[in-house]
């Protein structure tokens, strides 16, 4: 048996994951599984602050400055994208990694933006609940694209 590097609990066999520290087993500089409610407060801040992009275009009242905001935002969120993060995952502290430890790039955070996340809620949102019944926190999505949320 190993030792975790962070809290040096033993380890079971073939884990990539603590499961008291929830510290990558494999490569501590990995970081940490984020918690389900640290999820679920990330996936609400992308939707406040596309709701408050909204308002502030709407308060504008012009439709070409209403567009060039908008235009603006989805450059920001796409360019995140590319760095492995959403906006409101960016405020809290989170990316999405691959399975070897790398940021998720531009593709698979499109198809798992878009697509995974599309199948987790089509579903009456089981796959969003299945971040709470998994021993790593993923998500259908997550599953879909081989990706954990992490923090550090």
């Amino acid at each position: 048996m190993s030792t975790c590097y962070s809290c040096n609990s033993e380890l079971p066999a073939g884990v990539r994951w603590c499961p008291i520290c929830h510290t990558n087993a494999i490569n501590p500089q990995f970081g940490r599984i984020a918690s389900p409610s640290r999820r679920l407060g990330a996936y609400i801040l992308d939707y406040m602050l596309v709701g408050i992009v909204a308002l502030i275009a709407s308060s504008l009242g012009e439709p070409a400055v209403m567009g060039i905001l908008f235009i603006a935002y989805a450059i920001f969120a796409l360019v995140l994208f590319a760095r492995g993060t959403t906006p409101g995952k960016m405020l809290l502290g989170l990316h999405v990694a691959k399975e070897n430890g790398e940021k998720a790039g531009f593709f698979i955070m499109l198809v798992r933006e878009v697509i995974g996340k599309a199948l987790s809620l089509i579903a009456f949102g089981l796959g969003f609940l299945w971040i709470i019944l998994d021993k790593e926190n993923q998500g259908w999505h997550d599953k879909l694209m081989s990706t954990y949320v992490v923090r550090g």
